[in-house]
């Protein structure tokens, strides 16, 4: 929601769109690393079969979405070279760093080519992290760092969205974090910080919580004074692996902050998130051409029609198309 409200409101809140994508970023991470993390250990873990799988969750939509796009501005007289819609219809697009290819037709869909370089290379990343001691590791953040900064500061600054923001190899960085934050929700400091959170009362719980929203508003205030080179990815990594620790480790024993996050309609709209992401700058097209159409300038009005049908369109997307496809998929192919 983060994402689709800096899409909804515009420049002045490109905060949401960042901040949207290196929580996600680094919420798959560590998805993936408790959800398969025994199976890659265990030599169990199939890159090819998993590939298949999620390909087959995203990649029709993806489709469809780019098809719908290329239909309406081909209506309105704007037309694409194929050469910039193939690396999106082969989700390559991120990788090349200029706004026509990565940011072509339905914009948001530069994500899934991030997405599915981290999923190609999870397996063998989530060896080599367990594998590290910790002087490793810190080694491993040193350079990282040594290497990264320079190039925040070094690169033109008409590049700094395509690199630093979209690019895949840089971008790697928020996946790894995830990753680490698996190991350390899964070790011995972890297993404390669970029983500490358990005894903690209601109310003591619930203020905990309380301060992690702050944490986020407080990088939300912090955001604009800081150089765009930094506040694309890297300042959020200061803000958003504790939080997402914090909460992995209160899942069930809270306060009412995590309540909430376990109430049925969040866990229903967390549940077609994708299909929000991936439709909703078609939704926020359509409505607004219709509202401009209509003479209708009540942002209220159209903010809240838009949140709605984006809403109701993935939902039926999901229901309909997406889960209809991977169940055939899964069935008759993978």
């Amino acid at each position: 929601m983060l994402i689709v409200f800096s899409h909804i409101i515009g420049k002045c809140f490109d905060y949401g769109g960042e901040c949207g994508v290196s929580f996600f970023f680094m919420l798959s991470g560590f998805v993936l690393s408790l959800g398969y993390g025994d199976s890659v250990r265990a030599g169990q873990f199939s890159t090819r079969r998993f590939l298949l799988r999620q390909l087959s969750k995203f990649y029709p939509l993806h489709l469809l979405m780019l098809v719908v796009f290329v239909v309406l501005d081909a209506r309105l007289g704007v037309t694409y070279d194929w050469q910039h819609l193939l690396p999106s219809v082969l989700l390559l697009q991120s990788w090349i760093p200029f706004d026509e290819y990565y940011f072509v037709a339905n914009g948001s869909s530069w994500f899934l080519c991030d997405v599915l370089f981290f999923y190609l290379l999870f397996c063998l990343v989530f060896r080599w992290l367990h594998r590290l001691s910790l002087k490793g590791l810190l080694i491993l953040s040193g350079v990282m760092l040594a290497v990264y900064l320079p190039l925040a500061f070094l690169i033109p600054l008409d590049m700094v969205n395509s690199i630093l923001y979209a690019a895949p190899w840089t971008r790697l960085i928020d996946f790894c974090m995830g990753i680490l934050l698996c190991r350390l929700y899964q070790s011995a400091v972890g297993e404390r910080g669970r029983a500490q959170i358990s005894h903690m009362n209601l109310s003591v719980a619930t203020r905990w919580e309380l301060f992690t929203v702050l944490w986020l508003v407080f990088s939300f205030f912090l955001y604009e004074s800081i150089t765009c080179r930094l506040r694309c990815a890297a300042l959020f990594w200061l803000f958003i692996p504790p939080i997402i620790l914090y909460y992995a480790l209160a899942d069930q024993q809270g306060g009412r902050v995590t309540r909430l996050l376990h109430h049925p309609v969040l866990q229903w709209l967390g549940g077609i998130s994708l299909e929000i992401y991936l439709v909703h700058m078609l939704i926020l097209r359509l409505v607004n051409s219709v509202a401009l159409s209509a003479g209708v300038e009540n942002v209220i009005m159209t903010t809240t029609l838009s949140l709605g049908m984006i809403v109701l369109a993935a939902w039926l997307l999901k229901r309909f198309f997406v889960d209809k496809i991977y169940a055939f998929l899964i069935k008759s192919v993978i």
